[in-house]
């Protein structure tokens, strides 16, 4: 366009006098380079996907083809007579397919016949077939992306490189309905069940997808996994804090090492004895030493899978940068897993720690198809970071935290859940707010969980009082618990109960926990977890009965443990043993 076809005034000269053009008839400069024409983008793209053998890369020019022509491919992919045109075209292709085992590559005839299939037919655009195309690679060739994209392991994808997708069918691991995923509705067209191109994400963070974990991260997310998350701390008097709350605060710590490191030994093992693979640890709640310590517990044959060690401040590299660093360790994995704050604290504390201007979110994928993410507390309110873990993927969030109100996260939770069916657990921590912990006390939520079978999609998990505790999201029912360590209230009992118990006892008690009544029987404890006190088998079936350990135990009899495989192989190994629980029990009938 020339300024001369912009609106100006009624009777503008074209020219000035003697015939030389005008200062508005000079055509303008254009702000971007002039764009290909369709015929020759769809050239190029016939070029490309001739001598291309990777499918995932051919995809690639496809899905780009599809962005790039997005509003004609929204006009025309829900005409029915356009769809029957472009099913009869590709009907040779897919007899082709159909014709010989798939594999890694794509042969020459194969290549042919997409190449002979992108070209204009009557009304239909290119890129309708295009679309098709992409859907006919993913469906046939989607079993070797992952080895694609493993190869490439560390991959940091740019703007518009492909991303993996298609994590587990959450189905398989819990009973409830879950949320729609998001390829079933009315998502973008320029992606596939298994791929999707990177957006403008990619230049404000340095997305990594890491392959270290396929052979040792196995089964990360079953029916029988339980996540829990550990607290501590009773207030903000248990760590160091600057007296005046306007001054920066770095570094943040517990008071006392000795007492912090007793703490979140018992609170880690009653997690595991609880019957969590997955245990996340709060915000600031550790030291580096403290943290690389905790790796002993993934070593231990009764730990857990995944043991995310909270978070802490510390100073590193050259010049000195101030970080807010978590750690999560992984059995089976030497090194740990590493993510730094990008977000730092503001209220109540002024968090003075210097993120990297181009902040690292490291994906971790799992030979499943998990999306493993860690992140740290007020990152999850970086609405911009919230989007990019939606469009990677992630659908297993770890997160410790450290905030007076988890309010604020449950939209942005809510958003994971709903965009990739994340299973989410926030650590918060500590309990009460209040700064000396002069009433009225401001009591924070300890955990917040979101999972794709909740109504809606979150909950957050609320204590009767400031002591330390877990909460425990169990994966298959949703069901969520708040185990006081305050439970118990003789110590001799605790100790005859649980410590003496093997682990397979431990174990059993909470494969079943989804299976025992919502409400323990008068006079128990609903915040106790119930343990096994006996065992038997009667008439070739194994019985238990489990007790909440409380001072007068009360038993309930779960009739027939064959409601839960996993608990039937954990009897069949584990023979009969009744432990010294003080009460004698009587053999059911």
């Amino acid at each position: 366009m020339s300024r001369s076809e912009l609106p100006g005034p009624t009777g503008s000269s074209m020219t000035e006098p003697g015939g030389v053009l005008a200062a508005e008839d000079v055509p303008c400069s254009p702000c971007v380079a002039q764009l290909h024409s369709p015929a020759e983008e769809l050239a190029a793209l016939r070029a490309a996907v001739e001598h291309e053998p990777d499918p995932l890369v051919t995809l690639t020019h496809l899905l780009h083809l599809c962005r790039d022509e997005h509003p004609v491919l929204w006009e025309q992919a829900g005409n029915p007579a356009t769809q029957a045109t472009v099913t009869q075209m590709l009907e040779p292709l897919r007899a082709l397919a159909r014709s010989r085992p798939a594999t890694a590559a794509l042969d020459p005839a194969t290549r042919r016949g997409l190449v002979d299939s992108l070209q204009p037919v009557g009304a239909v655009a290119p890129v309708v077939v295009a679309r098709e195309l992409a859907q006919f690679l993913d469906d046939h060739y989607g079993q070797f992306f992952a080895d694609s994209f493993r190869r490439r392991s560390p991959y940091q994808p740019g703007v518009g490189d492909p991303i993996p997708l298609g994590g587990p069918d959450v189905r398989t691991v819990m009973d409830m309905q879950p949320t729609a995923p998001p390829w079933r509705l009315a998502n973008r067209l320029d992606e596939t069940r298994h791929v999707r191109l990177a957006g403008g994400w990619a230049t404000q963070f340095r997305v990594v997808f890491d392959y270290s974990l396929v052979e040792t991260a196995t089964e990360l997310i079953t029916t029988e996994t339980i996540v829990a998350t550990c607290h501590p701390n009773r207030g903000l008097t248990e760590f160091t804090l600057p007296d005046d709350p306007s001054q920066p605060a770095f570094p943040v710590q517990p008071a006392h090492l000795d007492a912090q490191r007793a703490h979140l030994d018992r609170l880690v093992r009653d997690a595991v004895r609880a019957g969590a693979s997955i245990v996340v640890l709060p915000e600031l709640c550790v030291t580096e030493a403290l943290a690389h310590d905790l790796q002993n517990w993934v070593k231990r044959d009764d730990g857990p899978q995944i043991l995310v060690a909270g978070s802490y401040h510390h100073a590193d590299g050259s010049p000195p940068r101030r970080r807010n660093t978590a750690l999560a360790w992984i059995r089976g994995h030497d090194r740990p897993l590493i993510h730094d704050k990008h977000s730092p604290a503001e209220q109540p504390i002024r968090e003075d720690i210097q993120p990297q201007g181009w902040p690292e979110v490291r994906v971790y994928v799992t030979a499943e198809g998990w999306h493993l993410v860690l992140a740290i507390c007020r990152d999850l309110l970086n609405p911009q970071a919230v989007h990019t873990l939606a469009e990677i993927g992630a659908n297993v969030v770890l997160v410790p935290a450290m905030s007076e109100s988890l309010a604020p996260f449950t939209g942005q939770v809510a958003h994971l859940v709903g965009s990739a069916q994340a299973f989410v657990a926030v650590a918060n921590n500590p309990a009460d707010w209040a700064g000396n912990g002069a009433p009225p006390p401001h009591r924070a939520a300890r955990a917040l969980f979101g999972h794709p079978g909740l109504g809606q999609q979150t909950r957050q998990v609320t204590s009767p009082d400031t002591a330390p505790g877990i909460a425990t999201l169990h994966v298959r029912s949703g069901q969520l618990r708040w185990i006081g360590t305050d439970c118990e209230t003789s110590p001799a009992h605790r100790n005859s109960v649980v410590d003496d118990m093997p682990p397979w006892a431990t174990r059993l008690a909470a494969t079943l926990r989804p299976y025992l009544p919502n409400e323990m029987p008068s006079g128990g404890s609903s915040s106790c977890a119930p343990l096994p006190c006996w065992c038997c088998s009667r008439r070739d079936r194994p019985v238990l009965r489990c007790c909440s350990h409380n001072a007068l135990p009360i038993c309930t009899t779960i009739p027939d443990v064959s409601c839960s495989p996993a608990a039937s192989r954990i009897l069949a190994t584990a023979g009969r043993w009744r432990p010294p629980c003080g009460r004698p029990a009587k053999r059911s009938a």
